[in-house]
């Protein structure tokens, strides 16, 4: 069992008289930023088109798409 002190909250006592330093923990803050998904999908398309370029430059210079691979 522990317990907290009222004055210093930055460390807890154990039963055995022992104190233990635990970090404080932040405040919970929500995230209003509604955008999130839609700037997730912006990201997704854009390193998709940058992969399909990356992969017909190496068709197109090397002959082959995967590196190694013919």
């Amino acid at each position: 069992m522990t317990t907290s002190t009222p004055s210093m909250k930055r460390y807890t006592t154990t039963e055995y008289g022992k104190q233990n330093m635990f970090a404080h923990e932040p405040q919970i803050q929500v995230d209003t930023d509604h955008d999130y998904w839609k700037n997730a999908e912006l990201t997704n398309g854009r390193l998709a088109m940058i992969g399909l370029v990356i992969g017909i430059f190496n068709y197109t210079v090397f002959g082959w798409v995967i590196p190694g691979i013919a």
